[in-house]
Order: C-alpha cells, then structure tokens, then sequence
C-alpha cells in the first residue's frame, strides 16, 4: 500500500482494510475516531466502538516532518519502523510493562496499539502531586530488562551486531546529538530561556571549560558506545500509569547506545520535578516536604532496583553460559569485583546524560512543563537555576560521585527540603 497521512476522516477506512483488527474493535461500522497526539513528532488518534467503548485502540502515524514544525522541518516518515520494531522487542522482554502491538504497517508508517485509558502520563499527575505505587520499581525492572538482554553481555556475536544495524536511527539520533547534547552547550539560535534568568547562570554552563568537556565527552558516547537497545527518549512523558500497573510508550528514537542513556533521562527527570515541586505544592497550599521526599525516593529505587536486577540477570547468564572464564580459586570474588567496576561506569555515565537532560531541558528548545509551566518568570528562574547546578555537578563530578545516594544528597544541597 503506498503511503499516504491518515487524517479524522480516513482512519476508519484503513482501519476497515484490515479485518485482523475486528477481534479488538468489533464491528467497523460503528467506529468513533479523535485525534489526541500532542507531541512534537507524530499524528495519534483514539478509535473507540461507539456500541462498546471498552473496544478501543489507538493508532500512531508518522509524517514526514517535524510536526511541532511543519513542513518546513522534513524528517523521514521511515522512522516509525524503528518505534515499531523496538515496541515488539520491548514487549518481548517485557510483557506487562509495554502495550500491545494489534497492527503495524510499514509502508503506511503507522502503529495501531493497546489504548491505555485506565491510565494517564505520568508527568501530568506528578506535577498535580499525585504518587505511583509502582512506578520507580516498574521502570527499574524495564531499564535492567531491555538493557541486559539486548547487551553483549547477554547477546552472542553475530545477533548482537545485526541488531545494531537493525536499529541505525539517524535522523532521530541527530536530533539528540544537537538538541539535547550540542545546542544547549553553546549559542545556538534554537535555544529558548527564561527571561528572568540572569544571563550569569547561562553563561556558567556554555562558557565553563569543565562543562564544555564534559558534555563532549557524553555526546562522543552516545555517539559511539553501542552497548544496548535504548528506548532514547525515556521521559515522564513517555510512561502511563495508574495504582497497579505502568506502561512505557513512544520508544521511536530507539537504537543501540550507551546504557547510562536512558537511565540518566530517568534520573533528570524525577530530580527536575522535585525541584519544581516546591514551589507547586505551596502554591496549592501543601507542605511540599512530603511529595519531594517521595520523588528523591523513587530517584534512588529506580537505580537501586536496575542495579540489583541487572547484576541479578548478569550473573545467572554467566553461571549457565560461561563456566570457565572465573572458574578458579577467588574466580567468584574476581568476577564479582568487575562487575562492580562495569556497574560503576554505568552509574558515571548514567550521571553524565542526566546532567546534560536536566540542561539540555532547561536552556534548550524542548523544555518539561513541571518547571517550564510555572507562570511566575522569577519563581521558575529559581528552578531554573537549581536543575543548572545540579546538572552540571552531575555532569562535571560523574566520576566521582559514587552511590545514588550521593546524589540525592546534591539534589538536597542544592534545592533544600523546605
């Protein structure tokens, strides 16, 4: 089928060319379709049975530009396969913490998958100061999963390297390279401040020897380290939640790359809404100690939880798949010990991408709307600030900063408990 973009209007008629997806959608002619997407790259409708809503899908198509653009910003449609690819993967490895997959087209660069309406993005309800029985535990195991098992640790040779080439995302890798890790680091016009902001602190990151450095070191890996299958743009935003259940969506910037990657995006993530939350959570009258305390909390059990689980799934491969390698006198301790150097050079990297997130979000294009959605310029300039010194501790000092714990203690340093 050749491609052509799906609007309101035409969603029901392809989906009527596909008789597989009755089993979940009932009867085509009774099928409502709305429009939802609302970010920067795709098309999202939700297609419901009008006669019985509980039949429900949603489907994801890719144009082929910038959508938060127009036209004017062309980027590859193609770059759905890379989503749909690594959904199906991701489901493999993890059944209950990804969507169902019901159709997938490549040449209409589309994706129709389990609607997830008992559940909500997650960084709305935490900026409304809602709490996730599951969520760090869920993103924890998903981070140790998908990583380990699409690593060389786990993979043989030659699926490892077929993988990889399977999963080359150069358009979306770009957009990474430049915007999250190049453009925030200097003057580039595609950056967007705060104007209350005093230009000290902008300066402080793209005129700071150690932090130029820095940031070339982590984008020269990102760049380079194809160490594991990375969901690449692990956000708030791209998991949905509820009490009993999590789910992570939108893995279209998907490819093989350093591991620290979307374990650094998850640290950023969680630290820029505690910082955010002081002020939100005073200017809805509550003590905001209680809710920052739980977010330094999950910040910590989603590292602590995708440690214990990686090095857990790391050493069962080993004791099946390779006997002979520490198999002598003190081999067990030696083996232990350079798994705790490899797991050390993750936490490194890890705090090196989530330094350059937390910048990247605040100088940047894309900002996170917990800080960025705050109406009084001057009280998120004090937020802007403190992701500033935070990201570049993470980033300068990730070395040698040693626990997750250390780390909670510079986010409390620098945007005290109050």
């Amino acid at each position: 089928m050749a491609y052509y973009m799906l609007t309101e209007d035409k969603v029901v008629d392809y989906i009527k060319g596909v008789p597989e997806l009755s089993s979940v959608l009932g009867s085509f002619d009774s099928l409502e379709v709305k429009e939802i997407g609302d970010g920067n790259l795709n098309y999202v409708y939700v297609v419901k049975n009008a006669k019985d809503p509980s039949k429900t899908a949603i489907l994801k198509q890719a144009v082929p530009f910038l959508r938060c653009v127009g036209e004017d910003w062309p980027l590859p449609k193609e770059r759905m396969r890379f989503e749909i690819a690594a959904l199906k993967k991701e489901r493999e490895l993890c059944p209950g913490l990804v969507p169902d997959v019901y159709h997938a087209s490549d040449e209409m660069c589309l994706v129709v998958m389990q609607n997830l309406d008992r559940h909500k993005v997650v960084r709305g309800e935490i900026i409304a100061g809602k709490r996730f029985p599951r969520l760090a535990k869920d993103l924890g195991e998903f981070l140790a999963k998908t990583l380990f098992f699409t690593s060389d640790l786990y993979l043989d040779h030659r699926t490892k390297k077929e993988e990889v080439a399977k999963f080359i995302n150069v358009d979306l890798c770009k957009i990474t390279e430049d915007f999250v890790l190049t453009n925030p680091f200097e003057a580039s016009d595609t950056n967007k401040y705060n104007p209350a902001l005093d230009t000290r602190h902008i300066d402080a990151v793209q005129k700071d020897p150690a932090v130029k450095a820095a940031a070339a070191e982590m984008k020269y890996a990102f760049m380079t380290q194809a160490e594991a299958l990375l969901h690449g743009d692990f956000h708030l935003g791209s998991y949905m939640a509820n009490e009993t259940e999590t789910f992570v969506i939108d893995p279209e910037f998907a490819f093989y790359g350093p591991i620290g990657f979307d374990v650094g995006k998850t640290i950023s993530n969680l630290l820029l809404a505690y910082i955010s939350q002081d002020y939100r959570r005073k200017a809805a009258g509550e003590d905001p100690v209680p809710f920052r305390t739980w977010l330094l909390e999950q910040t910590k059990t989603v590292w602590d939880v995708f440690e214990s689980m990686f090095l857990s799934l790391w050493a069962e491969h080993r004791d099946r798949n390779d006997p002979l390698y520490w198999a002598y006198e003190g081999g067990d301790g030696h083996a232990a010990a350079y798994r705790a150097r490899f797991m050390r050079k993750i936490l490194s990297d890890s705090l090196g991408f989530a330094g350059c997130s937390m910048i990247r979000r605040t100088l940047g294009l894309a900002k996170v709307a917990d800080i960025a959605g705050i109406e009084d310029l001057e009280a998120r300039a004090e937020c802007d600030r403190q992701a500033l010194e935070i990201g570049k501790r993470l980033l300068v000092g990730r070395d040698t900063i040693g626990s997750i714990d250390e780390v909670v203690g510079i986010a409390r340093a620098v945007s005290p408990l109050r």
